[in-house]
């Protein structure tokens, strides 16, 4: 009995030195997309999130709110694309080891060519 309790005990012990091994490595993006003319937050924009390690895509909510998880360290540059909207992309976003950068964007109402 003795024996067993000692193994669970190392067991429990090297889990937990894992689990301390891989925090710190990943970081997130969160933030809202926003109308530029209007503030009203934007649902289904598309947003890629690309740098030279990784990309990942995601859609707003419908309070025009993304998050991305599990992103490694490194500059990223975001592409947001809505219907509607002037595709815009911004670089320079920096995501940080067991972080969570707020980046919120603003996206301009395409030109529909009446003049307005």
């Amino acid at each position: 009995m003795r024996r067993s309790l000692s193994l669970l005990a190392m067991l429990v012990a090297f889990a937990s030195l894992a689990s301390v091994g891989r925090a710190g490595t990943l970081g997130n993006i969160q933030g809202v997309i926003s109308d530029s003319a209007t503030g009203a937050p934007i649902a289904g924009v598309r947003l890629e999130i690309t740098s030279g390690s990784q990309a990942a895509t995601v859609t707003t909510d419908a309070h025009g709110h993304f998050v991305v998880f599990s992103l490694q360290p490194d500059d990223y540059t975001l592409t947001a694309e809505k219907a509607g909207y002037a595709t815009r992309s911004v670089a320079g976003y920096s995501v940080f080891a067991d972080q969570t950068q707020v980046y919120d964007l603003q996206l301009d109402p395409a030109n529909n060519g009446t003049g307005g």
